[in-house]
């Protein structure tokens, strides 16, 4: 056949699945002729234009690597499909859990899609690395109850020390010592190893089977994706663990506080209350007290009502630090008496008069409504009209839509 004079001869009855370009040199240069394909009954014909001084062996060898080629890229693409299912299974099947229901479905999923009976995590117990506490660990159709093993004469062992361990096949004769391996009649095994974020070694993360392990590449990748996954489930883990006794040791100093409270109310303020009465009763009875004694009770009278208002704050500093109290019934007039016997020294000495008919008993947090109560009355007798003895009113009634209401009356200068 000629084109443009030049001679070529058809080479017929070469099986390709796709066009292939080859070039063909005339006079130096490289021209590229592009095969046709011809459907027929029996399979694909490829007509190739060549030209007569080819060589044929050349011509053979350009079709075989382009159909090897061709098979070798069609191989990688299945390769990279079925990682990416299997990768979206595995992810699935764990991205709505956390914490050991994590590491239980992590395993069951590794086992079912590499098609292998066993899957487990595991961790590095104490600092010397010699043990292995497991997380999680499937076997067969089943999780079965987390134990410690050694690492010595296990294939773990050599996890910890190269980060990965693979035995595609007779793995127990590498361990005959190994009394787990022999009695489950082990042949293979995958490990990856787990490193934390200043990576130092947390455990490992494996898969044994019964029959040989092969395509080591596809399996190594996916298990150490789901290696880090796991070391960050651990770290936070052990995050959660520590902030929950560092919530329990401050609950412990809370109530430990409420306590120093209690104690605050009743031990330091009621003899801080009689040296302030009794001194204020001498001043006030004693007529003939000498000029110098007098001073004396009057100072001694002040450092008692300072110390008086030093404990006050405490109380109050401590009431609002402490972890809110659940609410339980309080009993208004109770709490009301006890506030007025605490803020007794400021009213002897204001002459305030304070009136309240029925309270009545309502839920809440009995440290709070002490400390409304307590504000109230001694703002109320503090910031009084000059001249005239503090009056305060305490009512209350019901409204039938938002419950009980308790109203305070002074004749201050602040709000009513």
């Amino acid at each position: 056949m000629n084109a443009k004079g030049l001679k070529f001869r058809i080479i017929q009855n070469v099986s390709l699945k796709k066009p292939a370009i080859f070039h063909w040199r005339f006079g130096g240069n490289s021209v590229p002729t592009i095969s046709s394909i011809k459907s027929s009954s029996k399979k694909d014909t490829a007509y190739y234009a060549v030209s007569r001084n080819s060589s044929m062996k050349r011509f053979n060898f350009l079709i075989e690597e382009n159909y090897k080629n061709q098979k070798s890229l069609r191989t990688s693409e299945e390769k990279l499909r079925l990682f990416n299912q299997q990768l979206s299974c595995i992810t699935q099947s764990t991205s709505s859990v956390i914490g050991n229901e994590y590491f239980n479905n992590l395993v069951q999923s590794l086992a079912s899609v590499f098609g292998v009976r066993y899957a487990f995590i595991g961790i590095v117990t104490g600092t010397l690395i010699k043990k292995i506490k497991t997380l999680a660990l499937w076997d067969g159709n089943k999780l079965t109850k987390n134990f410690v093993y050694d690492l010595e004469g296990t294939p773990c062992e050599k996890v910890t020390k190269m980060e990965v361990c693979y035995y595609p096949q007779a793995v127990r004769e590498y361990f005959p010592n190994n009394s787990y391996l022999v009695e489950q009649g082990i042949e293979s095994y995958l490990g990856v190893s787990m490193l934390n974020s200043e990576k130092k070694l947390l455990g490992l993360i494996s898969v044994m089977d019964e029959k040989p392990i092969e395509d080591f590449d596809h399996y190594h990748s996916i298990l150490k994706i789901f290696a880090a996954r796991c070391s960050s489930e651990i770290e936070r883990m052990d995050a959660e663990a520590q902030l929950k006794l560092k919530t329990l040791e401050l609950e412990k100093s809370n109530l430990a506080l409420r306590d120093f409270v209690s104690i605050a109310s009743h031990d330091l303020q009621e003899p801080v209350r009689k040296i302030a009465i009794f001194g204020s009763r001498l001043i006030e009875k004693e007529d003939s007290l000498k000029p110098e004694i007098r001073e004396y009770l009057e100072r001694m009278q002040k450092s008692a009502l300072r110390m008086q208002d030093l404990i006050n704050d405490l109380l109050l500093f401590s009431r609002t630090s402490t972890q809110t109290e659940p609410f339980r019934k309080i009993d208004l007039k109770v709490v009301l008496k006890e506030v007025t016997a605490d803020l007794e020294v400021l009213i002897n000495k204001s002459k305030a008069k304070i009136h309240f008919s029925s309270l009545p008993t309502i839920e809440g947090n009995p440290s709070q409504i002490r400390q409304l109560f307590q504000s109230f009355l001694s703002n109320a007798i503090k910031f009084h009209e000059v001249g005239k003895p503090p009056k305060i009113e305490i009512k209350s009634r019901l409204n039938k839509q938002s419950g009980w209401e308790v109203s305070i009356k002074d004749q201050g200068i602040g709000f009513n």
